[in-house]
């Protein structure tokens, strides 16, 4: 063998030695640094479950766990329970984004609020039905709302007052209450405009189907025949009832001042019979006879009333007549004022 291509074997030995060293302090250093990571892992696993900060497991840190877990639920299903109760405090009556719904009920509270920690303190809660938002006030905190309720608090469902909005009137008296307080204000009027006498007539608008007989010229393309005949056609027609009269009076007369409009501040046609009394000094008004549609005073819509009869029905409650019927008849209405000066 060429003497230059001879192993050292001293010098390979010598390499593997070191190579052999090398790796053993390697492994030795991973296995220090892998236990100094297990027991940091382990310091920060125990200081996590140590709730009581004396550097064990014991039963106060699984008592303290079990603890944080239930308050977690507590507060998960608090408020879960928020969201679908809706109760209302207090201070939520001072909040700028709350607002009093136009139909309220007044009731005590169910048992599934009164089961719910949520609604603790609650003056009262909120529903949606369909399209209708309803709130509903507890008897016993119904002195926060600072409301008044017509006739009185021991009815269910109340509607706002279209002229207002602190007074809430009970559905079964909504449209009697209106009228009554629309024909006292037109008795008002008279009186402060100086009438010698007033009188209002509660009429109604029927729409009538009848047959006509006609004579008309015709005409078959068959030739058949050609000549007149008799028919008969359907014909409606728009007609005023005799009417109730709900108020009357006379009065001694005297100068006219002008009077507080409160449902009829916005009706054109007794702002016009005003300024014609108080404003043509020369050629006074002495009679005059208004037709007031009774819906341009009373606040709501057919639609409206709709929406609470479907609401109403969701909710299975039941009455002699519909709010929804009782609106159609307040569209058909009208009061025929008549006023002598």
């Amino acid at each position: 063998m060429d003497d230059n291509k001879k192993i050292d074997l001293k010098k390979l030995g010598k390499s593997i030695s070191e190579k052999a060293r090398s790796g053993l302090e390697t492994a030795k250093d991973v296995s220090v640094r892998a236990k100094d990571a297990v027991a940091a892992s382990a310091g920060s696993f125990i200081q996590s479950i140590d709730q009581t900060g004396d550097g064990r497991f014991d039963r106060e840190d699984l008592a303290e766990i079990k603890r944080q877990i239930q308050e977690k639920d507590r507060q998960a299903k608090l408020k879960r329970d928020l969201e679908a109760l809706n109760p209302i405090f207090v201070k939520d009556l001072t909040d700028g984004d709350f607002f009093l719904s136009k139909m309220i009920r007044v009731a005590e509270m169910d048992k599934k609020h009164m089961a719910s920690s949520a609604c603790a303190g609650a003056i009262g809660h909120e529903t949606l039905v369909k399209d209708l938002r309803i709130v509903t006030i507890y008897p016993d905190q119904s002195d926060v709302w600072g409301l008044q309720y017509y006739p009185d608090m021991n009815q269910d469902f109340y509607y706002v007052n279209p002229v207002d909005p602190s007074q809430y009137v009970a559905i079964d008296y909504f449209f009697d209450f209106l009228r009554q307080a629309r024909v006292g204000e037109l008795q008002r009027i008279a009186q402060d405009l100086g009438a010698r006498f007033f009188k209002v007539t509660i009429k109604e608008r029927k729409k009538t189907l009848y047959k006509k007989k006609v004579s008309e010229k015709l005409s078959v393309r068959s030739g058949l025949f050609n000549g007149k005949a008799d028919a008969d056609h359907s014909v409606s027609a728009n007609d005023l009832s005799d009417g109730e009269i709900a108020a009357q009076s006379s009065f001694e007369g005297h100068a006219p001042v002008r009077p507080n409009l409160v449902y009829y501040k916005n009706e054109p046609q007794i702002q016009s019979l005003i300024e014609m009394r108080l404003g043509n000094t020369e050629n006074n008004l002495t009679e005059q006879h208004l037709s007031l549609k009774c819906t341009h005073s009373s606040g709501i819509t057919e639609n409206v009333a709709a929406r609470i009869d479907a609401a109403f029905s969701m909710m299975k409650v039941t009455g002699n007549t519909t709010f929804s019927s009782e609106a159609q008849n307040e569209v058909r209405q009208i009061f025929e004022y008549d006023i002598v000066f």
